[in-house]
């Protein structure tokens, strides 16, 4: 079994004991990796302008602002291989984590064992919600709470309105514009628009494609 290759990677938290302790565990994951530290918004910024990050983990909360700002302001135009490892569950951080681009979101009190494989998911551009997190809670007939936590991460993601969530879903099923146009109770012209706009969105040129990304998200 080959190892895994040595990574770049950013910590960004407000304890440095957490962040010694994480790269301990980092490094006996990922040997002879690079591991980077900061404490607040500005270092982190900073170390965007030095490094190429593999990854970068970072609490919600930092000294000098959130991850939000910083996702805002992060060069370039990558920013698919962020890792929130948080305290933090509230839904809506969840929903402001994915819309503002990361990939990854993990509770500071998952096991070591969910980290590891939310980091190899994150690299492989996947989503990655660890247990306890979802970014909505969608209560359903019967009073109970229904999570769907990847598949509401990717219509928040890529910003789907609840058409489009409709007409994906049947694109997924394999039916035609046609068949789409019949089971949604709209014309087919119709169905192209929302065809069309939900490329756009997720940033594809083909339908197969599309599919790549949606398989990945594992909406399937």
């Amino acid at each position: 079994m080959m190892s895994p290759p040595p990574l770049e990677i950013i910590l960004a938290d407000p304890h440095p004991l957490f962040r010694e302790a994480l790269e301990t565990r980092l490094l006996e994951w990922f040997p002879r990796s690079r591991i980077y530290h900061a404490s607040n918004q500005q270092a982190l910024l900073a170390l965007a302008l030095e490094v190429e990050p593999d990854l970068v983990i970072s609490e919600m909360n930092l000294q000098t602002g959130d991850i939000f700002q910083v996702l805002e302001k992060w060069p370039g135009t990558r920013s698919d291989y962020f890792l929130v490892l948080t305290i933090y569950h509230d839904a809506k951080l969840v929903r402001n984590a994915c819309k503002a681009g990361a990939l990854g979101y993990v509770l500071k009190t998952s096991p070591p064992e969910e980290l590891y494989k939310a980091i190899r998911v994150v690299l492989q551009q996947k989503v990655f919600l660890g247990e306890g997190v979802s970014p909505t809670d969608t209560p359903d007939q019967n009073g109970h709470t229904m999570k769907k936590p990847l598949r509401d991460f990717f219509h928040l993601r890529f910003e789907l309105t609840k058409r489009e969530v409709e007409v994906l879903g049947q694109i997924m099923s394999g039916l035609s514009n046609r068949e789409i146009a019949e089971a949604l109770f709209i014309s087919e012209q119709t169905v192209c628009v929302h065809r069309k706009n939900i490329l756009r969105k997720v940033g594809v040129n083909n339908t197969q494609k599309l599919l790549k990304i949606a398989y990945q998200h594992q909406l399937a």
